[in-house]
C-alpha cells in the first residue's frame, strides 16, 4: 500500500484529560481531527491500548483541510487512581498517537492511598497489619466516626489525622483463618453527602499444614465415574482429627502417621469439561487451610 507522505493528521485536542471519575461509568469526549496536508487522508483503524478503551471516527476518508470527529469513550469499570490510555490513530501517512487519561475514585469526594488494598501475606496464628490513608478533597471539614470490618478477626482504627488526611490501622488478627479472603471495611463520616465509605481489604492467610498435592489435580474421567487421589496433610499436631469438606466430592481418612495424616477425595463429575473447587481444612469450626481441587471430565460413552 502506498503512502502519502504529503497528508498529515492533527488532533485537537493534542491530549485528553477526563478528569476525576466515579467507578462503572463510561465517559464519553470528543476530539478532532483535521487533515493538515495538501493530498487526501485515509484512516485506516483507530485502536486502544485497553479494552476498557474504544475510539471511532465519523468519517474514513478526509480531504485536505476537511476534518471529522473521533468519539473516544472510557469505561471506568473497578479501575481506581490515575488511568492512561492511549489511541492510535492508522492512517496513509503513518500513526497519530492521543493520550487519554482520566482519574477513578470510588468515592465523590475522598481518595483512597491504595487502589487496591492487600495485607501482606502471613501464617495463621501471627496478626499482619497495613496502614491507609483516607484524604477528604472536599471543602467541608469533616470527621470519621465508628470503622468496622466484616468478618470481624480484621480490624481497622482511626490513628491519625493530618488537615483532611485520616491515617487508619488495619491489623489481621492472630486467630484469622487460613485461606484467600475478601474483608469489607466500612467507614463512617461525618461528610453528608458521603456519610458512609465502604472498601475490600484482601487478606492471605497461610497454614502451618504442609498439603501434598497443592493444588490437587485429579485423574481426567468420563461423567459419571469417579475420580480418585490421595491427599496427605503434613504438621497436624492435635490429638484429635481435621475436618476435610469438599462441596462437590467426599474425603475419607485411610492412615494416621503421627503428625501426618493420608486422606482419599473423590470426585464423580456430572458434566462435561474443566471443575476447580476448594478443599478445606478445619479443626472443630476454624478454617486451617484452603487448597484448590481440579478435575476434568470427559462426556461419556453413551453421550458420543
Amino acid at each position: 500500500m502506498g503512502v502519502d507522505s504529503w497528508a498529515q493528521i492533527a488532533a485537537e485536542p493534542a491530549a485528553l484529560n477526563l478528569g476525576r471519575q466515579p467507578q462503572g461509568k463510561s465517559v464519553n469526549a470528543e476530539v478532532k481531527l483535521t487533515n493538515a496536508g495538501s493530498e487526501p487522508l485515509e484512516i485506516m483503524s483507530v485502536t486502544a491500548d485497553c479494552s476498557c478503551t474504544a475510539a471511532t471516527p465519523d468519517k474514513s476518508k478526509l480531504l485536505p483541510g476537511e476534518s471529522t470527529t473521533l468519539k473516544i469513550s472510557v469505561e471506568t469499570r473497578a479501575y481506581q487512581g490515575q488511568l492512561r490510555r492511549r489511541v492510535r490513530v492508522q492512517t496513509s501517512a503513518g500513526e497519530l498517537t492521543l493520550p487519554v487519561e482520566v482519574t477513578v475514585s470510588l468515592y465523590k469526594s475522598w481518595d483512597l492511598s491504595h487502589s487496591v488494598i492487600v495485607l501482606p501475606p502471613s501464617q495463621r496464628g501471627r496478626e499482619s497489619t497495613l496502614p491507609v490513608t483516607l484524604h477528604y478533597t472536599g471543602v467541608d471539614k469533616v470527621s470519621l466516626g465508628k470503622i468496622s470490618c466484616s468478618p470481624a478477626w480484621l480490624t481497622a482504627t482511626a490513628t491519625s489525622q493530618e488537615d483532611k488526611k485520616f491515617s487508619i490501622a488495619l491489623v489481621k488478627q492472630a486467630d484469622a483463618p487460613a485461606g484467600n479472603h475478601t474483608v469489607i471495611v466500612t467507614v463512617e463520616t461525618s461528610d453528608p453527602e458521603e456519610p458512609r465509605l465502604t472498601f475490600n481489604v484482601f487478606v492471605s492467610i497461610s497454614s502451618v499444614l504442609r498439603i501434598t498435592p497443592n493444588p490437587v489435580v485429579l485423574p481426567t474421567v468420563k461423567v459419571g465415574q469417579p475420580a480418585m487421589r490421595e491427599v496427605v496433610v503434613h504438621g497436624w499436631d492435635r490429638a484429635g482429627e481435621p475436618r476435610l469438606e469438599l462441596a462437590n466430592g467426599s474425603v475419607r481418612l485411610t492412615e494416621r502417621e503421627g503428625e501426618r495424616l493420608h486422606f482419599e477425595i473423590t470426585m464423580t463429575p456430572e458434566m462435561s469439561g474443566p471443575m476447580t473447587q476448594l478443599l478445606r481444612i478445619y479443626e472443630g469450626e476454624s478454617l486451617e487451610a484452603e487448597i484448590p481441587v481440579i478435575l476434568r471430565a470427559e462426556p461419556s460413552d453413551r453421550a458420543k
